[in-house]
């Protein structure tokens, strides 16, 4: 034991000493790879990447001053904090659902605090594009607390041999006696409780479990600029949002409606209650486009195209939304466009196809979130923006990263970190992937650092970065964009794929270029060539793709 405290003592004191070293006194590490260029000629790659690395270097300074800026318009928000209280005692918190809440009819949670016991409701909504859609159901329970709780997921139909629970980067221990999973939580999570033999895709009856930190900044019902929503059932249809403004909407409250708000600032939207679109839906596909997200906020009026140039003080700006958990949108679910926007904590399940989860503007952070959706999870497409410590489950549409959906303007600065996809059910539409860009219009997107990004349940594709003339949103008159440095480091995948890694341009001038995959792992390979990961490169509307490894080390695992 002393001997161990030694080294890890020892090490924390190089860690420290390396911490204080400026990046570039540091030294360089070493790839071996391959180098694609234009025209089909290839290099090998034996030594340092300082380009790479001083890339990285810009983008991770860029992200962290506007997260600093963001934090100071954060604080000038009445109702705005992110961070829990690091000294808040020990407490456990449950919320009693609405009158005719959906009850599971597969699980039930009880949960252990300091010898108490108490039951926490388990929510169920049911699968909605049954066409499509692998799964059933899915359940959910929600609490808040702080100090170790321990929680017991009941199985109440069929027969389980095990248990685990996803993402397996939070590294949390199970007990299975009884068909029932029993963990410990000691900090805030969302995850999923899965029983063995079923973990993996389709799981047919998914249960999650998330377990948010205490609240804080939790306004007053009587302040004349909060629409307090206790607990309870409310149909409210549109709300429309206006600045300075700040939604509470409490746990145990069910809310059928939408909140719209266009150049607006100062608004908040928090709580530990649910937003339920099912009230929109009009059980068709094609339908359902018409119909509103369930958080919009922009600029714009409708019938604008988006990135349309906003007129001078229509932009929105200063947004924070916390907590909340949205189900059944039959549409996109959170979008906050505009600039300085916080997206927090939230937790999004539904089934349609364009039931985007989140995304939100410039000089955005998007963190902590958990993503069950049937289109895209997460978007840096409005830079600059953090992406991190989120968890998706993607159903069989869409991709976890979304790069690009034909972005109109130019965007750079995006650092994506510390993800877990959890599932991906893509099994049927060719151009889904993880990593996903279809981009058809005439934004130049540049300055993306994907790192510690971790899939653990996936079999079709992982990138999917193209240009292409799609007949809806080409415009001839508009001519292509580009999408330029990208790095992906420290990216593992568990699983082989059936489908091949595509990056293709746009055409010879209109380019795929300065991408670097650095320790890359599919199936346990580290891949260096295009060869081991299943790349189609193409030689005409790409250059300098480098898909290199670690010499010392590669492809260390990308865990938290």
């Amino acid at each position: 034991m002393k001997k161990f405290a030694s080294v890890l003592a020892a090490a924390v004191c190089v860690a420290g000493l390396l911490a204080a070293v400026p990046a570039a006194a540091r030294p360089a590490p070493r790839y071996v790879g391959t180098e694609y260029d234009q025209g089909g000629s290839t290099q090998a790659i034996d030594g340092s990447l300082p380009h790479v690395d001083q890339l990285a270097d810009q983008i991770t300074r860029t992200t962290d001053t506007m997260l600093r800026d963001l934090a100071r318009e954060r604080a000038k928000l009445p109702y705005g904090a992110i961070d829990g209280d690091r000294h808040a005692g020990r407490q456990l918190t449950t919320y009693p659902p609405a009158a005719g809440s959906p009850v599971s009819d597969q699980y039930a949670t009880t949960l252990t605090q300091s010898g108490r016991r108490t039951a926490s409701f388990v929510y169920q909504v049911a699968a909605r594009k049954t066409d499509t859609n692998l799964e059933k159901d899915t359940s959910w329970t929600s609490f808040s607390f702080a100090g170790p709780v321990t929680v017991e997921v009941h199985k109440l139909s069929g027969t389980a041999t095990g248990c685990l629970v996803r993402p397996e980067s939070a590294r949390i221990r199970t007990h299975f006696a009884g068909n029932t999973c029993a963990f410990v939580l000691g900090q805030a999570a969302n995850v999923s409780v899965e029983f063995t033999p079923n973990t993996t895709n389709p799981v047919l009856h998914p249960m999650l479990v998330f377990a948010n930190p205490p609240e804080v900044d939790v306004p007053p019902a009587s302040d004349p600029n909060v629409l307090y929503l206790g607990p309870g059932l409310h149909q409210l249809g549109t709300v429309q949002l206006h600045s300075n403004q700040t939604v509470y909407i409490a746990g145990g409250a069910w809310v059928q409606g939408t909140f719209k708000g266009v150049g607006v600032h100062d608004v908040v939207i928090r709580g530990r209650g649910v937003i339920d679109g099912t009230y929109l839906d009009l059980g068709d596909q094609d339908a359902n486009k018409s119909q509103p997200g369930l958080i919009d906020i922009d600029c714009h009026d409708p019938g604008q195209p988006p990135h349309a140039a906003c007129s001078p003080g229509s932009n929105s700006s200063n947004v924070v939304v916390d907590g909340l958990t949205f189900v059944n949108g039959p549409r996109f679910n959170v979008r906050v466009l505009g600039d300085h926007v916080t997206v927090h904590n939230l937790k999004v399940m539904s089934w349609w196809y364009s039931t985007d989860c989140i995304w939100a503007g410039t000089a955005s952070l998007v963190e902590g979130n958990f993503c069950k959706v049937n289109d895209d999870a997460l978007k840096p497409m409005t830079g600059d923006s953090v992406i991190r410590d989120n968890v998706v489950w993607q159903l069989e549409n869409g991709a976890p990263f979304m790069i690009s959906w034909n972005i109109l303007t130019d965007q750079a600065d995006f650092h994506v970190y510390d993800n877990d996809v959890i599932h991906a059910e893509h099994y049927w539409l060719s151009p889904q992937a993880i990593f996903r860009a279809r981009h058809a219009t005439p934004g130049h997107l540049q300055r993306f650092l994907f790192e510690n990004i971790r899939v653990e349940d996936a079999s079709w594709r992982l990138f999917y970065i193209i240009l292409e003339k799609h007949p809806k949103w080409y415009d001839p008159a508009l001519g292509f964009g580009q999408i330029s440095g990208l790095i992906f480091r420290n990216i593992t995948a568990k699983t082989p794929f059936t489908m091949p890694n595509v990056f293709t341009g746009g055409d010879p001038d209109h380019l795929v270029s300065d991408a670097t995959l650095a320790d890359v792992s599919i199936a346990g390979t580290c891949v260096a060539s295009a060869a081991d990961g299943n790349f189609q490169i193409d030689p005409a509307t790409t250059d300098q793709i480098r898909i290199v490894k670690s010499a010392h080390t590669p492809c260390l695992r990308s865990g938290r």
